[in-house]
């Protein structure tokens, strides 16, 4: 997408009714992410401490199943946001080109 429809699709959410209650919405979710992504780091960073100090295998491979595991229910729940996220800029080009 050019930075024209970019622009044009935010002049529209802003114009728009509750336009500003909608960008504020989507930009306190652009730092929810931040945070996650600061806490995972924290947690990575644990981890890695459990698993230089652990001695029962138990604890070593348990915490690797539940970092796994972490993951991928973050990439699902990722993808999930992605198409929420496309769905919403496609259903308002729709409404850009009937308005």
């Amino acid at each position: 997408m050019s930075d024209n429809a970019e622009e044009g699709i935010a002049r529209v959410q802003l114009a728009g009714k509750d336009g500003i209650a909608q960008h504020q919405k989507r930009s306190a979710s652009n730092l929810n992410d931040r945070a996650f992504t600061s806490l995972f780091a924290i947690a990575f960073v644990g981890l890695i401490a459990v698993w230089a100090s652990a001695t029962s295998p138990y604890l070593t491979y348990g915490s690797l199943l539940a970092a796994m595991l972490g993951i991928i229910l973050y990439g699902v729940l990722r993808v999930r946001r992605i198409q929420r996220i496309r769905a919403e800029q496609e259903r308002q080009v729709q409404q850009m080109r009937s308005g």
